[in-house]
């Protein structure tokens, strides 16, 4: 009877582990096409993501990051820099950054960034 018992305890705690576990990841779908933001309301940042093609929006577009990305599994991605206009910027075409979905709550999305051993932490918010 208690290995009965000890037997349903551990089904149940897989079961609630494995169901939030592929909640977590699919909800990192949310990120893989649409339109987002991300900074404060003076210094907003747009983005585009489609397919493999990420595009960031600075200044009200006058400066744009190019990337094309390659997902290592739902919720994580390398974005390699193709282009960036964006005067005195640290990164440039050729630098990669690795993106890590942390976790997904409605329609905010938290990741860690990392690129030549920097790392941040950041919120994107979709918007379409």
């Amino acid at each position: 009877m208690k290995q009965s018992i000890k037997l349903l305890i551990a089904t149940i705690i897989i079961g609630i582990f494995s169901s939030w576990t592929n909640k977590t990841t699919n909800e990192c779908h949310i990120l893989h096409k649409g339109t987002f933001k991300y900074g404060d309301s003076e210094t907003e940042i747009i983005v585009k993501i489609k397919g493999k093609k990420h595009t960031e929006y600075h200044n009200d577009k006058k400066y744009v990051i190019e990337s094309k990305l390659e997902w290592v599994n739902d919720c994580e991605y390398n974005m390699t820099m193709k282009k960036v206009t964006i005067p005195d910027f640290p990164y440039g075409p050729g630098d990669v950054m690795n993106v890590k979905i942390k976790r997904v709550e409605g329609k905010e999305i938290y990741y860690t960034s990392t690129v030549k051993g920097q790392s941040w932490n950041g919120k994107l918010i979709k918007i379409g």
